[in-house]
């Protein structure tokens, strides 16, 4: 059963959705291409200029899969580029946008996260390589260096976790980091092509087990026909689900769990055109 990496969601208000578009085109640099309204609510489709399509998503109180919930983001991030590094910290600083301090990764490259719009946090890492090819844009695209980020409080127990439900392959792994690997989906899905996206696990203190309900959110496909055998497969391996938005039969589904740390993990499948 492949679960392979596919991007992720932008939550927000349903009465702030139009709110949230300009958002994040106006200080992101993104382009909006269609905004729609559908079985599962609002959805518009934000094109980053390098890389990758995200979708800015309305909550629904009516489906479990995107009801708004306590406000916790967890220890999972999916990760965004920036380039031009230190124009991009000058604008969101001038426009008293709040963004953390600086971070190195295991590979060498620095992060940082954005407070964006209402609140939701936005992880980006910096891609020298790319300096200098786009202009008038803070976030390029999904980040080539990570794809995401999850903090867990026991390396190894979360590394044979993720193996045994959802097939991650064991990379490079040092004392605190470890780097996993999983298959992509749009090289599979639109090119038949086996490629993978690196997700670091980072070890980290946690007081105790919280469930996560971050507003970005990322999202692993799984393809229509093997939907429903999927989600059947991680409740008889004792995971709890959430209840399915959607119909996997006839259009875009979805459904979330959680790893023993309390990070969410986002599955959905959708037809291809």
């Amino acid at each position: 059963m492949a679960f392979r990496w596919d991007g992720g969601f932008i939550m927000v208000a349903w009465d702030k959705f139009d709110e949230g578009v300009e958002w994040y085109t106006t200080h992101l640099g993104w382009t909006c291409l269609d905004k729609i309204v559908t079985p599962v609510g609002k959805k518009a489709f934000l094109k980053m200029p390098r890389l990758g399509v995200v979708t800015l998503k309305s909550f629904e109180s009516d489906l479990d899969h995107f009801q708004v919930r306590e406000k916790h983001e967890g220890e999972t991030r999916l990760c965004f580029e920036t380039v031009d590094l230190e124009d991009t910290l000058a604008y969101f600083t001038n426009e008293e946008i709040q963004i953390t301090e600086l971070e190195v990764l295991p590979t060498g490259h620095r992060r940082f996260d954005i407070e964006t719009f209402d609140g939701t946090r936005l992880t980006v890492v910096h891609n020298p390589k790319q300096d200098g090819q786009f202009e008038n844009v803070r976030v390029t695209g999904f980040s080539d260096i990570v794809c995401m980020t999850i903090g867990v409080s026991d390396m190894d127990q979360s590394i044979g976790w993720y193996d045994k439900h959802l097939g991650f392959l064991l990379g490079d792994r040092k004392e605190q980091h470890a780097f996993l690997n999983v298959e992509d989906a749009y090289d599979w899905n639109e090119l038949k092509m086996v490629e993978y996206d690196t997700i670091l696990f980072e070890q980290i203190e946690l007081e105790s087990v919280k469930n996560g309900y971050p507003s970005i959110r990322n999202y692993f496909d799984v393809r229509p026909e093997l939907f429903y055998n999927a989600y059947q497969r991680l409740e008889e391996e004792g995971i709890q689900v959430s209840e399915i938005a959607g119909n996997a039969k006839t259009g875009w589904a979805g459904f979330h769990f959680h790893d023993p740390d309390g990070n969410q993990i986002n599955v959905w499948s959708y037809p291809l055109r």
